[in-house]
């Protein structure tokens, strides 16, 4: 359904088509759903629910509401580029899916600017307050910018957008000195997901774990850097080094990390910090994440 509705548009989509392109008889297509209209629903519940499940995890994993928003963004703009021709296909004909069957889209969205408006209203005053609107409109505003950009060819990748989305965001809450900075934070997280190695180093020869070969895993990847240059350095200035504010989360980062086989600990002693160096799988990674 993704592919047929990417070349020809929803109302190109017949049961013969669609059938055809998934290598099954009509018939077969029939038992599975009413009509294309209710097949294509089914493709944008299932992209509606990778999106919104990953952006509300990315979004509560982060200490800050705007960091939680950039992460948010970055998870979704992954999704789309990791599915392009799902992506096309749900933006370029999901306002054309029949309204009355729509209920699951309009849940998906409206437990999604929940989210992100109820996180964003803890870290505001209550004299600036933005009415619980604002999130409907501004989710409306990124789904129509993705529209756009894609309609004009300058998405896929998606990635690229990432500044640009967490500015339309962060803007109407906290204004445009604090969508300035996670505008540039998107632009330089845009750059380094563009070099992430997709399966192994040609130039370092080494197999990249699944865990730093993720979009999100930016920071893990700034740490296997960082430990590469400074062997034996504590969780403390490890946080201060990939600039992670909560030593909660760089424990954790290191914990995942040690756990991949990846980090050796070098415990401090009486009254010293325990440190940090990568193993020698470590280093071949390391070396592999620098030469990508």
């Amino acid at each position: 359904m993704a592919e047929v509705v990417a070349e020809c548009g929803l109302r190109g989509a017949s049961v013969a088509r669609v059938a055809q392109r998934a290598g099954v008889t009509p018939k077969t297509f029939k038992k599975q759903f009413d009509d294309p209209d209710d097949c294509f629903l089914a493709l944008i519940d299932w992209m509606l629910g990778q999106a919104s499940s990953s952006m509300v995890e990315a979004l509560e994993r982060e200490r800050s509401w705007s960091d939680g928003v950039l992460a948010g963004l970055e998870a979704m703009v992954a999704l789309l580029d990791r599915e392009p021709v799902r992506a096309r296909a749900c933006l370029l004909e999901g306002m054309a899916a029949p309204s009355i069957k729509l209920e699951a889209r309009a849940e998906a969205l409206g437990e999604l600017s929940t989210r992100v408006h109820g996180r964003a209203l803890r870290e505001l005053a209550p004299d600036r307050h933005p009415s619980g609107a604002m999130a409907e409109a501004t989710i409306g505003s990124v789904l129509g910018l993705l529209r756009r950009r894609l309609l004009t060819g300058d998405a896929p990748p998606f990635t690229d957008l990432l500044g640009e989305l967490a500015e339309v965001v962060v803007t109407p809450y906290q204004g445009p000195e604090a969508a300035a900075r996670v505008a540039r934070d998107g632009r330089e997280r845009s750059q380094a997901m563009r070099v992430v190695p997709t399966s192994r180093s040609i130039s370092a020869g080494v197999e990249v774990p699944d865990l730093l070969r993720r979009a999100n895993a930016h920071r893990m990847r700034s740490c296997m850097r960082y430990l590469a240059e400074n062997p034996g350095t504590s969780n403390k200035a490890v946080a201060a080094g990939i600039d992670v504010p909560h030593q909660g989360q760089v424990s954790r980062l290191l914990a995942r990390l040690d756990d991949a086989g990846l980090l050796e600990k070098c415990p401090g002693g009486p009254g010293r910090a325990n440190a940090w160096r990568l193993s020698p799988r470590g280093a071949e990674v390391a070396l592999a994440l620098s030469s990508a």
